[in-house]
């Protein structure tokens, strides 16, 4: 097909900032720098409020359906058919309106739906980016995630079987992939980091105060618990050189603070809420070590981010964070839940600054290997097969 045509690719997904995490920051990156390659982009997300289409400062047009979410920081059962029926409603609509020549879905359910609809009712071929927990094997230590799974196995399984190219963001995501359905050809497309966006402070240093910093939803999959515990065995250790700022929400709130009351962590413990992305960078600029204690994830964009800003990253040692972390490089693993491993990681930077300016230039130096000019021309490639294909 080439580029003499310019393509009409419409992106769907059910977050996009301000509402939801890292599946949302993803659609947003990868449209700006596909409209940089002169590609014609439209986002279909949910909103929160009765907020019109609008066209946004990257040179692509995002359209509504809703209002159909009440929390920026996460997305219920309900929330998600009420995102998949409405879509479907305006699909008409939406044809007319945009004229897509390919659909990209972000996340096999609920976006998913929408792709296989179109496919089938208007000959729209699409692509589905796997993320991580839309992905059934997918396991956060939820078992309400497990259930939901089961249920909708086989409408994700003909999502995919009716898909141009799945696509899973890190390599372990790939194979989590194939163990539900091990006959697909699954590419891998990492996320990506905007160094325009994320960007160390010039002429940084470090205080006395060693500042940490966690950002996520608060969920189990993202073991805030875990880290609000190795906080108060560092305090009873006695070291007390440290704060943390959370940023973020979700149901795992009140955990959170019972913990911070139970260790009397208050004065250590700043939590700062959900942010809007916008201001996401300065929290990276104005902290020293980034911490994600995860049950699993797929490729974390928050940690994509920490590195662009020159933190070091601590990890726990799960599937996602083998294309980013590199042990004693640019950041530090330990094992899942061990809240005794962390906090010993923790007081050795606090205890070492030199280690952490060491691992912060690693950091800064590996995040340049997550450009989004080369993942937006990689999925530009995936469009213009899939159109070939579609059309031969």
């Amino acid at each position: 097909m080439g580029n003499n045509k310019k393509i009409n690719v419409l992106m769907v997904n059910y977050e996009f900032p301000p509402i939801g995490g890292g599946g949302g920051t993803t659609t947003r990156f990868l449209a700006k720098f596909l409209v940089k390659l002169g590609v014609s982009v439209s986002v279909l997300t949910s909103t929160s409020s009765n907020e019109n289409s609008y066209d946004h400062p990257d040179g692509f047009k995002v359209y509504h359906v809703g209002p159909l979410k009440n929390k920026l920081s996460g997305t219920h059962l309900p929330e998600l058919a009420r995102f998949i029926f409405t879509s479907i409603y305006y699909s008409r609509n939406i044809k007319k309106v945009i004229h897509p020549d390919i659909i990209h879905c972000f996340f096999t359910l609920p976006s998913g739906c929408f792709g296989l609809y179109c496919k089938k009712i208007f000959n729209i071929p699409y692509i589905t980016s796997a993320l991580g927990a839309d992905v059934p094997g997918f396991n956060i230590g939820d078992k309400r995630l497990d259930i939901y799974h089961t249920l909708t196995k086989p409408v994700s399984r003909s999502i995919w079987d009716n898909s141009s190219y799945i696509v899973a963001n890190s390599k372990s995501l790939k194979e989590q992939c194939e163990k539900f359905t091990p006959y697909h050809d699954i590419k891998v497309i990492t996320n990506g980091v905007d160094t325009e966006v994320f960007f160390p402070l010039k002429g940084k240093s470090l205080s006395e105060k060693i500042r940490f910093l966690f950002v996520s939803r608060l969920m189990p999959q993202k073991g805030i618990d875990t880290l609000i515990n190795a906080c108060g065995i560092l305090k009873e250790k006695g070291i007390e050189n440290f704060s943390l700022t959370v940023v973020g929400d979700g149901h795992q709130r009140p955990l959170m603070e019972a913990l911070i009351k139970k260790h009397d962590l208050k004065e250590f413990i700043n939590h700062k809420g959900w942010i809007n992305l916008e201001d996401l960078p300065n929290f990276y600029r104005n902290a020293d070590v980034f911490v994600l204690p995860s049950s699993m994830e797929g490729m974390p964009s928050v940690a994509l981010q920490a590195m662009a800003s020159g933190l070091p990253i601590i990890a726990s040692r799960v599937e996602g964070f083998e294309e980013i972390l590199e042990e004693n490089i640019n950041g530090l693993y330990f094992e899942y839940k061990n809240e005794n491993a962390l906090a010993d990681h923790m007081a050795d930077l606090i205890n070492n600054p030199s280690r952490i300016e060491k691992l912060s230039k690693e950091s800064l130096r590996k995040s340049k290997d997550f450009s989004w000019e080369k993942i937006a021309s990689d999925y530009l490639d995936l469009y213009e097969t899939s159109l070939n294909f579609s059309q031969s």
